[in-house]
């Protein structure tokens, strides 16, 4: 390549990465105060693992990589609690950043591929395959994070998605070298990263694995370098899984899955308040206790810690539960997984005009070439990792990672044989990557528009409403209608220890003062001093409720004298 090449080369990479870093960036700053359930736990667990070390990060629910990153962050920059969230989103984005350096990767091995195939453009073509792939690439990275990666939400789908793209990058390099020890080397560490990243990895790795053996083509070859990275994805993964088993009492490499399974295929009560229904799917070894039926009552406040118990190890309170397999159910399921990816396609309408201009133009001037056949172990697992959260619960975040490595395996896969117009070849190419181009563009605005005129902090302000109120750290207290979006919690430092569900508020709101005291009395049976509530009816007494100015949540105090502490205190000295 010449000078001017190289030089060429590096404008695009440098135009490209600057366009994700702003594209991501503005997508950060613009909801840095945004918080998701998830991520709450994530954050409690991070604060866990700094203070008692590696076994606050064991959680059969969550797993640990991306609590212990943020936890190397808050050891050093220390965030006070209004400027924890951003600290998180700030953690995002350099994981993103990393996510993109990843994906060049994997999309420089690609390339190289499709250049190595017998299989080529025309020659005589104007702009070179290398660099409309590369712009394909960049332009479809920056709009899949906008529109399908979500990377606001503090969980580790993104940490996913990057070792998604570096684990095909090497399955490519095996593909193209045959692969030498210490490229498989490389795959077993990594793959033993993503297991430490999310529990779904740990199936998905002898996918991983078993596609490198079949890359290289002599299974003399293979076998010893394939049992050199299962090895080393072994010693990566056993201290997590021998700490989950000896937890669980028995083994176990995370519970996420099985109680996924039972939540969205068996029609397990879902939100961590199973209480053993519907039967026959176990019975619960400790659930969350229920005070009152209607409206319904729960009660946890030992002895799992946290803001909010039953969201900060699910595993425990679904302890017992065993799903069984229901095939009719499957079918329902696949149906909602498959109209979630139907969405993730329309997107925008992005991707819609990208398809149907590149239809027009294989259909002009060329075809489908064979390198989509020749690099199947490129999206054999990325459909792998489709079909398996198709069987059972989808969302765009847990798969978007993955769905780009398809769509850049289809984008590389096209082939012209035939010179077609210049002046069509550059109207399509034009389409393409404006399509895109414009989506993100859209999206960027609107963030923009929010970034000048932002949003109240509202968590943030509930948090103080608590503590002007008199509510300090440590306080005890219950919900109606929060559910696990209570962020409030946490940064005011007290602890939910009952609740009454959104699905029962209604209850709540309409019943007769008779019956309300009586579930005050249950609040306070459970030790909480105060009662939080979102969103009082129109229609609903303000009496004896405290408004919190700013926000939508209310606060009733309990009195002194109907509390019931001993028996709490009791309980929360016992473990099971």
């Amino acid at each position: 390549m010449s000078v001017t090449g190289i030089h060429f080369d590096r404008l695009q990479r440098t135009f490209f990465w600057c366009a994700a870093i702003v594209a991501g960036f503005v997508r950060i700053w613009a909801h840095r105060h945004d918080m998701n359930p998830d991520g709450i736990s994530y954050i409690e667990l991070a604060a866990a693992g700094t203070r008692i070390g590696w076994k606050g990060f064991v959680n059969a629910y969550w797993s640990p990589l991306y609590p212990f990153l943020l936890s190397l962050v808050f050891r050093v920059l220390h965030p006070v609690p209004y400027w924890e969230s951003t600290v998180v989103h700030l953690v995002n984005f350099v994981i993103y950043l990393a996510s993109l350096a990843c994906f060049e990767v994997f999309l420089k091995e690609l390339i190289r591929g499709q250049s190595a195939s017998n299989v080529s453009w025309n020659e005589a073509m104007p702009v070179p395959p290398q660099t409309v792939w590369t712009w394909a690439g960049y332009i479809s990275f920056i709009w899949a994070y906008q529109y399908w990666q979500n990377i606001v939400f503090a969980t580790p789908d993104l940490c996913v998605a990057g070792i998604a793209f570096l684990s095909t990058a090497i399955l490519l390099r095996i593909r193209a070298s045959r692969g030498s020890w210490t490229v498989f080397a490389c795959l077993g560490a990594i793959l033993g990263l993503a297991y430490l990243a999310k529990a779904a990895m740990f199936p998905l790795a002898f996918v991983f694995l078993a596609c490198g053996f079949l890359a290289v083509g002599s299974p003399r070859r293979a076998l010893p370098r394939t049992a050199l990275a299962l090895s080393i994805f072994l010693l990566v993964a056993t201290p997590l899984l021998i700490g989950l088993s000896k937890a669980k009492h028995r083994v176990t490499f995370g519970d996420s899955g099985r109680i996924a399974y039972a939540v969205y295929i068996d029609g397990v009560t879902a939100g961590s308040l199973w209480q053993g229904d519907p039967p026959g799917f176990g019975t619960p070894a400790h659930p969350v206790r229920k005070l009152l039926s209607v409206p319904s009552v729960y009660e946890f406040a030992a002895p799992i810690q946290g803001s909010y118990p039953p969201w900060y190890d699910p595993s425990y309170w679904y302890e017992g539960v065993k799903p069984r397999i229901l095939l009719n159910r499957h079918v329902t399921v696949l149906f909602r997984s498959a109209f979630v990816y139907v969405q993730m396609l329309l997107k925008s309408g992005a991707l819609c005009v990208v398809g149907i201009a590149l239809i027009f133009l294989v259909r002009k001037s060329g075809g489908w070439s064979s390198l989509m056949r020749k690099q199947w172990m490129a999206w054999l697992p990325a459909c792998a990792a489709l079909g398996m959260y198709m069987l059972v619960f989808t969302e765009p975040r847990y798969v978007g990672g993955f769905a780009l490595i398809l769509l850049m395996s289809f984008f590389v896969g096209v082939r012209l044989s035939r010179f077609p117009p210049e002046r069509f070849l550059r109207r399509t190419a034009l389409v393409m990557i404006l399509a895109p181009a414009i989506s993100v563009l859209w999206s960027a605005g609107w963030l923009v528009a929010e970034i000048i005129a932002p949003q109240p902090f509202e968590q943030w302000e509930v948090a103080q409403g608590l503590r002007g109120m008199g509510i300090e750290p440590g306080t005890a207290v219950g919900t109606i209608g929060c559910g696990p979006y209570i962020y409030w919690a946490h940064l005011a430092e007290v602890r939910v220890v009952a609740e009454i569900p959104d699905s029962d508020r209604n209850l709540f709101w309409r019943a007769d003062p008779g019956t309300k005291a009586e579930i005050m009395d249950k609040f306070a049976e459970a030790g909480a001093q105060s009662v939080v509530a979102v969103s009082l009816p129109a229609t609903s007494s303000t009496q004896g409720w405290e408004h919190i100015p700013g926000t939508i949540y209310y606060v009733h105090a309990i009195a002194a004298s109907g509390r019931r502490m001993a028996s709490v205190s009791s309980r929360l000295g016992k473990t099971d």
